[in-house]
């Protein structure tokens, strides 16, 4: 009976605990990706245990309000459960995912090798004259939830008997790893689109749910293409954001976009 009621107060203390947090939260206007704090100053300021602490934040974590991450960058991050990917990134998915205290997970849908397409030699710049590209399917999943449809064309030459490895596992990490290409920079054009029935069936979607789509083109650092990608991500499981880098890229046209200018500062739009 006893352990019943200690039970009972232990859960009642943690909801108040859930309850204060959620109010600080709303009070400082924390965005997702802030910090609340370290476990040592959260339990401070609040006046309770870090015990007590740790319970409150598993509940918020269960629902995907904060984030716990460890090491010396860690403490509680504010969240909505999205998972944040930044713009022409030449990071990994789960490596991303990683460093949100998240897990992405793959699953291969087809791996085959084909003729290239009229785009895929223009755009990979293929060699010879019936060149051959990998054509990969994977679904990706966080948290065992389907996240993305990754549609992903390389050249053939480049990876000698790519699909006979572990296609679950990162690519970029592969190709640096067994075949000495190291992603440097990458072109992403992304656009608000709605999938057919056949991607819906398999992202888990009603018809109509958005999807953000990112056509990309990744270069090695001799300024080679060597990755041609179509990535469909649940709109509402994803941020994206993009950190200014010191330049302008123009908008005009796609020949355009390759003209990079130095900025000194902000510029206005328009």
């Amino acid at each position: 009976m006893a352990d019943h009621i200690d039970t009972d107060r232990t859960a009642t203390a943690a909801n108040g605990l859930v309850h204060l947090i959620r109010v600080l939260i709303r009070e400082q206007e924390l965005q997702p990706g802030e910090r609340l704090g370290s476990e040592r100053a959260l339990a401070k300021s609040l006046g309770v245990s870090r015990s007590d602490l740790r319970t409150a934040l598993a509940v918020l974590e269960s629902s995907h309000e904060v984030i716990r991450k460890i090491g010396r960058a860690g403490g509680t991050v504010v969240s909505d459960g999205r998972l944040e990917r930044n713009i022409n990134t030449v990071e990994s998915l789960p490596t991303i995912a990683r460093r949100q205290g998240m897990r992405v997970s793959s699953k291969v849908l087809r791996a085959v090798i084909a003729p290239a397409s009229p785009s895929d030699v223009r755009l990979l710049r293929l060699p010879g004259e019936h060149p051959m590209i990998y054509d990969i399917i994977r679904l990706r999943y966080i948290e065992d939830r389907p996240l993305s449809l990754e549609k992903t064309h390389l050249p053939a030459y480049l990876f000698p008997q790519f699909l006979t490895r572990d296609l679950t596992a990162p690519f970029y990490t592969m190709f640096e790893r067994e075949y000495g290409i190291r992603p440097c920079t990458v072109d992403e054009t992304l656009e608000s689109v709605v999938g057919d029935e056949h991607e819906n069936e398999l992202l888990d979607i009603d018809p109509g749910t958005p999807l953000m789509r990112i056509h990309r083109i990744a270069y090695a650092a001799d300024g080679y293409p060597f990755e041609r990608a179509i990535d469909m991500y649940i709109a509402d499981q994803m941020r994206f954001t993009m950190h200014h880098s010191g330049y302008v890229r123009l908008s005009a046209t796609r020949d355009d976009a390759r003209n990079v200018t130095r900025s000194d500062g902000p510029r206005p739009n328009g």
